[in-house]
């Protein structure tokens, strides 16, 4: 009964292998004396199934990738795979290739629907993976002519329905979600990368030539990150344009069917810089972008958040690593993203408020009004996430469950976020969005206090009056250095990054601006201790420094805190961390009645002596004893806290 149903097919096949041997027969070029044949074929399935808007287009260039496969298929106005062609008797399997198809398969290899044949085998990638098994049609092309077959006729027609009538697929797992999107913001990047090569390209001089994602990235590197290359801004653009969207379905904004400048437009009401960053990066994109934006709005679209939200309390806890180490495993290698795991962040979230409560007067720990919160790391969030629901469990314990949306309310207003990178920094907006919304919270007004910036880059920097069009943006940086600059902070919590190459990287912490005095970090050096301090060229040092100078130095009337990381523990033994261990033991901690021993080195300026920080090794249960917090067994890196309390701390019983 099956054979029956699908004779038609079987005709179809007869056919093409007949049109196949007469064209073989000739003198032209194997691989295409099938094209006609193959058309031919595919024609006759898309109407059998109804599918009159089906069509194809021949050597259809993806400027981009430098490629042009032999078909590109469209369904209606948007492309949805494409087909590429091999000569009869090549090879099909990309664990084949070398030279031009090994080339050309890399480049084409992240499209999601590709379709390899050689008129006798047929296979289906999707993203890089083979879907489903090879069809292979039984006889010769040159020989068979009629008397060519499909063995599985029923598999060969789901292959070419996969092919002709593909859709992004319902997204109901992270780890789906990763799969599909990543490789589409890999195109997108390479489409950015290509546009910046075309435009450099141009005469410059002449002012009626179009340079509009030059211009894009100049602005980039002025509101945003003064040091970007090309490369580092294709990736920002291509991460900024995935995770908006993502925001928008987040947020039930459609993203397909409309505007990518209408979605930015209605994102803005709540996540202004996404949503101004994904109207401006989108203005002025040509048709090199259009069917990758098109695939990646429609896949985006297909994203089941409700289902995932449902599966996993921590769908959002995993997404940005796990879409770094598909999208480009080395950048996330370069940039330290790497998860930390719930666990301890829940164990330093509750150590570092136990000092608040035992060590510094803060009876309601985080919920005190005047505490403030900063992770100058952020990455997708985990830290401020945390804080936001242990205030709102502690609200409910105390008072009812009707009172945690108040307490979370209030307390996003004390809570801050600093990250560099648009994508986590995107996911980390979702969940605190999401998170407040499942509280019953309202936004802050001006929206959550999350920012992209560098933490380490000069917080005095003048900003400069820009037009409307790049307010929302202007603005963000400038309310990110009001914090930096002016706003006292009681508890700095993060998992910063780490890369002992980080010469030139530790902006105003480690260079200051001409005028501005001694950089902070000569604060961690030591007299004479000069050949052992290349180790403090590392970003997990800067970021070290920035803490406690946003704690310790610079609010005068202000100077008391917690400083809680987990970092290597290298600066607590090794000799390049005299000059550290001695500024961390006069700054973080006040005798009694306020008086010091202790002399900043060079400044005349007087400190407190202080705990040294210790590792599990030698402090193995968890302790906030003395203004020190670590957890117990943690390998080769170890969570601490310093604190300062002026006029309230008791003299330290861990040792020196």
């Amino acid at each position: 009964m099956a054979d029956a149903r699908l004779r038609w097919l079987q005709e179809a096949v007869s056919v093409f292998g007949a049109e196949c041997k007469r064209n073989l027969l000739g003198p032209g070029d194997r691989e295409a004396a099938i094209r006609s044949p193959l058309e031919q074929l595919l024609r006759t399935i898309a109407a059998h199934h109804a599918r009159p808007e089906i069509d194809w287009f021949p050597e259809t260039r993806i400027p981009h990738l430098g490629v042009r496969p032999d078909y590109a298929v469209r369904v209606g106005k948007d492309v949805t795979g494409y087909i590429e062609v091999k000569r009869p008797g090549k090879s099909v399997d990309p664990d084949s290739f070398t030279g031009h198809d090994k080339r050309q398969w890399e480049r084409l290899r992240d499209l999601p629907n590709l379709l390899y044949t050689n008129g006798t085998h047929w296979r289906v990638f999707q993203y890089g993976a083979q879907i489903g098994e090879e069809v292979v049609l039984t006889g010769a092309l040159k020989s068979a002519g009629e008397k060519l077959t499909a063995s599985g006729l029923a598999a060969f027609d789901a292959l070419a329905q996969a092919v002709l009538c593909w859709d992004p697929p319902k997204i109901r797992r992270v780890s789906v979600l990763v799969q599909h999107i990543a490789p589409l913001c890999r195109l997108l990047r390479e489409a950015v990368r290509e546009q910046l090569r075309a435009e450099a390209g141009l005469n410059t001089a002449d002012s009626t030539a179009d340079c509009p994602f030059i211009g894009l990235r100049s602005d980039w590197r002025r509101l945003l990150f003064p040091t970007a290359d090309d490369a580092t801004f294709a990736d920002g653009y291509a991460q900024t344009v995935t995770f908006a969207l993502l925001l928008a379905h987040t947020e039930g904004i459609p993203v397909t069917g409309t505007s990518f400048h209408e979605i930015g437009r209605r994102l803005n009401a709540g996540h202004a810089l996404m949503g101004k960053a994904l109207q401006l990066l989108t203005d002025n994109v040509n048709e090199r972008f259009e069917v990758t934006l098109n695939l990646l709005a429609r896949t985006v679209e297909a994203v089941d958040w409700e289902t995932i939200r449902q599966g996993n309390r921590d769908a959002y806890l995993h997404l940005y690593e796990s879409f770094l180490s598909v999208y480009d495993d080395s950048l996330r290698q370069r940039s330290g993203s790497y998860y930390t795991p719930h666990q301890i962040v829940e164990e330093m979230v509750r150590l570092a408020e136990e000092v608040l409560r035992t060590r510094l007067g803060k009876e309601r720990g985080y919920g005190d009004e005047s505490v403030h919160i900063v992770d100058p790391a952020m990455g997708t969030g985990t830290y401020l996430h945390t804080v936001i629901e242990r205030v709102a469990r502690q609200a409910a314990e105390r008072h009812g469950d009707a009172m945690a949306p108040d307490a979370i309310g209030r307390l996003a207003r004390r809570l801050y976020g600093f990250e560099l990178q648009m994508g986590p920094f995107a996911v980390a907006e979702l969940r605190a969005a999401d998170l407040l919304k499942k509280h019953g919270a309202p936004l802050p007004p001006g929206g959550l206090n999350l920012h992209v910036t560098d933490t380490l880059d000069d917080p005095y920097v003048q900003e400069e009056q820009l037009a409307s069009t790049y307010a929302a943006l202007s603005v963000s940086r400038a309310r990110a250095n009001h914090v930096k600059a002016n706003v006292p902070v009681t508890v700095v919590i993060s998992n910063p990054p780490y890369d002992d190459k980080a010469e030139n990287r530790g902006g105003w912490i480690e260079k200051r601006v001409k005028g501005q005095g001694r950089p902070p970090l000569d604060d961690f050096r030591y007299p004479g201790n000069g050949r052992y301090e290349h180790a403090l060229k590392n970003l997990y040092v800067y970021f070290w420094r920035w803490a406690t100078w946003k704690v310790f130095d610079a609010h005068a009337d202000d100077r008391h805190g917690v400083v809680c990381f987990i970092t290597p523990s290298a600066f607590a033994t090794g000799p390049a961390g005299r000059g550290m261990r001695d500024y961390l033991r006069c700054a973080g901690r006040a005798t009694r009645d306020g008086s010091s021993t202790c002399r900043q080195r060079g400044s005349g300026r007087t400190w407190p002596p202080a705990c040294s920080p210790m590792s599990p090794s030698r402090c193995r249960s968890a302790s906030s004893s003395g203004g020190l917090i670590t957890t117990r067994n943690i390998p080769r890196a170890f969570t601490t806290g310093l604190s300062r309390a002026d006029g309230r701390t008791s003299s330290p019983n861990c040792g020196r």
